[in-house]
C-alpha cells in the first residue's frame, strides 16, 4: 500500500510578494501625538528619523512638525495645515482632514516614544532587507577582491547598527580637553539654586513645606536670598498649586507679599505667577500636558514651584510608569524654559520601628532617585522649641550631587515665617 504524502507548503513567499516592514498605525499614531502634546513631540522627534516614515505623506507632515518645534511655533490642525497649505504641500497629503486623522488615530498621546519607536524599528528592518540585498548580490560578483567586499559588507553594517544614532553624538572628549572646558555656576540663588536644579522638599503633613516653597518664590521675585536676605536680581517665578485653592493661596501669599514690600523689596508684576488646580492635574493626559506647558512656554519662568507630588496624575502613587511620565513632562517644561524646579512631597507616616520618621517622598521610588536634592523637615528634639518656634531641622535624604547652602536648622520667624537659626545645643539630640 502506498502512502500518501501531503505536499510540503512553501514556508517562504516569493520575495516580490512579500509587503516591506511598515507600521502605518503607528506612523499616524506618531504624528497625531506630536500635534496633541508638545512633550510627546519632543519625545517623538528624538526617536525616530524622517527616513523612518514609509508613507511619504507621513515623511511630508512629520518634517513639517520638526521645522514648527525647532521654530518654537505652536502646533495643532490648524496651524500645521497652515504651515503645510503655505508650503504648497497640503492637498499633498490629503487636506486638512488627513491631519484631523492624524490625531483620532492616538490611542494616547503620551505613548507617542512608543509608537516612535516601533516607526523607527520597522525602517531598520526595511534597511537591512536592502543590505542583505546588495550583500547577496556582492556574493555573486565575479569582480573585486573578496577581502575587499567582505569589507565593505563590514562597513555597511556596521553603518546600519549606528544608523540614527552616530549623527546625534558628540565626539568623547580626551581628558585634558575635557577639564579645559570652564565651567561657572549659572546661579539664580547664589549658593542655593542653580539653573536647572530638581529639588523636592518633604515633611509630615503640617510640617511647614508648603510655607516654605512660598517664602522661596516670593523672596525669590523680590530678589531676596530666602534665607540671608542678601540681594539678588529678581527671579521670574511660576507656581502650580495643585492642592489648594486660590482663596487659601491668596491668604498665604498676601502677608508675604507685604513683607517683600516692608523690606523696600516689592516684587514687580509678572515676576510671580500662581495658578491653582485644587483637584490635581494628571500629566500622564495630554491634555493636562499641554496646560502645563503652555503656562510655562508663555512665561518663560527661573523657577518653577509645582505639586504636591501626589496631584500630578491620578494613577496609583507608587506606579514607577506613571511617575516616569510625570518627570519626562516637567523635565520638558525645565529645559523649555531653563529653570529650576521646586516640587513638594509628603514623607511616609511613621512606621513604628525607628527612632527617626523617613522623609523620603512618599510614593514611587522614582522621587527617591529623580532630583539633584532632596531635603526634608524634621521636628527638633526639643520639644518646647519644636512647639513654640516651631524649630525644625533641614535634613538632606538625598546624596546631594552637588555643594549647596541650606541652613541646617530653621525656626518661626518675625518677618518671614522660617528663618536660620543655631540651636543651643548641638549633635545627635538636636534632632527628633
Amino acid at each position: 500500500m502506498t502512502a500518501h504524502l501531503e505536499p510540503v507548503p512553501d514556508l517562504e513567499e516569493p520575495a516580490f510578494e512579500r509587503v516591506p516592514p511598515q507600521d502605518p498605525a503607528a506612523e499616524e499614531s506618531a504624528l497625531g501625538a506630536c500635534i496633541l502634546s508638545r512633550a510627546a513631540c519632543a519625545e517623538v522627534l528624538a526617536a525616530v528619523t524622517p527616513e523612518a516614515f514609509y508613507l511619504p505623506q507621513n515623511v511630508t507632515v512629520f518634517n513639517a512638525i520638526t521645522h514648527m518645534f525647532l521654530q518654537r511655533h505652536r502646533i495643532d490642525q490648524i496651524t500645521l495645515a497652515k504651515y503645510l497649505a503655505d508650503a504648497g504641500d497640503l492637498e499633498r497629503i490629503g487636506g486638512s482632514a488627513y491631519l484631523y486623522r492624524l490625531v483620532r488615530a492616538v490611542p494616547t498621546a503620551a505613548n507617542g516614544q512608543h509608537y516612535a519607536e516601533i516607526v523607527q524599528d520597522r525602517a531598520l528592518r526595511r534597511a537591512l532587507i536592502e543590505l542583505g540585498s546588495r550583500l547577496v548580490q556582492m556574493g555573486y560578483s565575479t569582480t573585486g577582491e573578496t577581502s575587499e567586499l567582505v569589507e565593505r559588507a563590514v562597513a555597511e553594517s556596521r553603518e546600519l547598527r549606528d544608523r540614527g544614532m552616530a549623527t546625534d553624538e558628540l565626539p568623547t572628549l580626551d581628558l585634558h580637553d575635557f577639564l579645559a572646558v570652564t565651567h561657572e555656576y549659572d546661579w539664580l540663588i547664589p549658593g542655593l539654586l542653580e539653573r536647572g536644579d530638581r529639588l523636592i522638599l518633604t515633611a509630615a503633613e503640617g510640617g511647614g513645606k508648603s510655607t516654605l516653597m512660598r517664602q522661596m518664590a516670593m523672596c525669590a521675585a523680590a530678589g531676596l536670598d530666602p534665607f540671608t536676605h542678601e540681594l539678588i536680581d529678581p527671579l521670574r517665578v511660576l507656581i502650580l498649586d495643585c492642592e489648594n485653592g486660590e482663596a487659601a493661596t491668596r491668604r498665604a501669599l498676601a502677608p508675604l507679599a507685604q513683607t517683600a514690600a516692608r523690606w523696600d523689596r516689592p516684587v514687580a508684576r509678572g515676576q510671580l505667577n500662581i495658578e491653582c488646580q485644587p483637584a490635581g492635574i494628571d500629566l500622564t493626559r495630554a491634555t493636562d500636558r499641554a496646560w502645563m506647558m503652555r503656562r510655562v512656554e508663555k512665561l518663560k519662568p527661573q523657577m518653577l514651584i509645582i505639586g504636591p507630588v501626589y496631584r500630578l496624575h491620578a494613577g496609583n502613587p507608587n506606579d514607577e510608569e506613571l511617575a516616569r511620565k510625570v518627570t519626562v513632562v516637567i523635565d520638558e517644561a525645565r529645559a523649555t524654559a531653563g529653570c529650576a524646579v521646586l516640587m513638594e512631597a509628603h514623607a511616609p507616616h511613621h512606621n513604628g520601628f525607628n527612632k527617626h520618621r523617613d522623609l523620603r517622598p512618599a510614593g514611587s521610588s522614582l522621587w527617591k532617585r529623580w532630583p539633584e536634592f532632596g531635603y526634608g523637615l524634621r521636628p527638633v528634639e526639643d520639644e518646647l522649641s519644636a512647639v513654640q518656634d516651631r524649630a525644625r531641622a533641614v535634613v538632606p535624604w538625598r546624596g546631594a550631587r552637588d555643594e549647596r547652602n541650606w541652613p541646617e536648622y530653621l525656626k518661626q520667624g518675625a518677618d518671614w515665617p522660617w528663618t536660620p537659626y543655631k540651636p543651643p545645643y548641638t549633635g545627635s539630640e538636636a534632632v527628633a
